[in-house]
């Protein structure tokens, strides 16, 4: 009852400070004194964390210092640790002008065509000083999101939830960037990095040149792998966890069925060979991701979806199968779904997998034209989004990205302030 009391000052306080201007903030602020004064500091956090809106936990950062400091410190680790999936972030196609574009797709949604342009795809565009199209939109790391513009790269790392844009300092060495990644984990730091592979060396050892925002500066970072050219194929969607960037390779200089994976924080690294890789599709469609914490990876085998986990937190090669779900029985689950999803389907042998839950084991597989969810505790299949007449999915994990909110605020960097005020 304690709490709940406390959290109601709290939710009154914040209340009286955007209905009653000064006068509000003055009583917010001796209210926070109180609180900061009479609780022990893991009650009050355990108090602000309760507080579910995000934007309204933002607000209470201006409150005080103290609760400032309690709230970058200790609940947005503790809330990203448990942030939910929102949605994912796809690389879509108009089919009748073979255009391309960036949409997104809300994770809960009903089944039926979702609005274009989603609200989601404007919260973030209305920040970037430019109109971004879909080569221009990189990477999705926990709440984060990577843009790129010019032939000289700039970068632009985006927070569509505290409303922030920042603009990487530019390196003009990195005109031989051919693609980049983040490197996030809000649970662990409050800073990220942005990390660029260099294709100007055509043999080992390739170098990753990597921005940190926490020095502000770049360095450079050489690996044991070489991919020849641009030209070579490489998966450009990356999974970060504990300090390491894992890829999927595709080039022909080096095994298609291997993943590479790059310690960012000892500056080595290696290449792990994926599960069965002798009986996996030919046409680079698995899905690696996180799910509870642990690196997974999904692929088609035969005619059967696989869901492997590597052990031990990646610290051995040795994968565990968890789940086998039949191609067939899938495809029973998606003609029991209305004529309209079963035509934008299509095949059921066109099926891929396309991302993974990161809090569950819950798989999303589809085709273009439609995204599904598997729940292996009980064999559930639901629809979670079925695409426009006219419109595709861009298959394959390089055009999905799951979509999770962070609450961290970007440090500027000097260049552009593209941050927008709090409402």
């Amino acid at each position: 009852m304690h709490l709940i009391n406390q959290r109601e000052t709290i939710q009154g306080g914040l209340m009286a400070t955007s209905l009653d201007g000064k006068a509000g903030e003055s009583k917010n602020c001796s209210c926070a004194s109180f609180l900061c004064s009479s609780l022990p500091d893991d009650v009050l956090v355990e108090i602000l964390c309760r507080v579910t809106d995000g934007k309204h936990l933002i607000r209470l950062k201006s409150v005080c210092k103290c609760w400032n400091n309690l709230i970058t410190d200790a609940c947005v680790p503790k809330i990203s640790a448990s942030s939910p999936l929102h949605g994912f972030i796809y690389h879509a196609l108009r089919v009748s002008s073979r255009k391309t574009y960036i949409d997104y797709i809300p994770c809960a949604m009903t089944p039926a065509v979702a609005p274009e342009p989603h609200e989601f795809v404007k919260s973030y565009s209305s920040l970037l000083p430019f109109e971004p199209a879909r080569g221009d939109f990189l990477d999705c790391c926990n709440g984060l999101l990577l843009f790129v513009e010019g032939s000289i790269p700039q970068y632009y790392v985006c927070n569509p939830v505290t409303k922030q844009c920042v603009v990487i300092p530019r390196d003009f060495t990195l005109e031989n960037i051919c693609s980049a990644s983040l490197a996030f984990d809000p649970f662990k730091s409050p800073h990220y990095r942005v990390v660029c592979f260099d294709y100007s060396e055509p043999k080992p050892p390739q170098r990753l040149r990597v921005f940190s925002s926490e020095t502000g500066s770049w360095t450079i970072q050489e690996t044991s792998f070489g991919y020849g050219s641009k030209k070579s194929r490489l998966a450009k969607h990356c999974i970060y966890l504990d300090g390491v960037l894992y890829r999927r390779s595709a080039s022909k200089q080096i095994d298609s069925k291997q993943l590479l994976c790059f310690d960012l924080n000892r500056g080595n690294s290696r290449a792990i060979e994926l599960p069965e890789k002798e009986r996996l599709a030919p046409n680079n469609y698995g899905c690696i991701g996180l799910s509870r914490h642990h690196l997974c990876y999904s692929d088609l085998v035969g005619t059967a979806l696989h869901f492997w986990l590597l052990e031990d937190r990646c610290k051995n090669d040795r994968w565990t199968l968890i789940h086998n779900i039949n191609v067939d029985y899938l495809g029973k689950h998606v003609h029991r779904l209305d004529r309209i999803t079963i035509a934008r389907f299509g095949k059921i042998s066109a099926l891929r997998p396309f991302a993974l839950h990161p809090t569950s084991e819950v798989i999303f597989f589809g085709t273009r034209g439609a995204m599904l969810s598997y729940h292996p505790e009980d064999r559930r299949v639901e629809l979670i989004y079925r695409t426009k007449k006219d419109r595709q999915i861009i298959k394959g994990q390089i055009s999905v990205f799951p979509y999770t909110p962070c609450l961290v605020n970007l440090k500027d960097f000097g260049q552009l302030d593209c941050s927008l005020s709090q409402p």
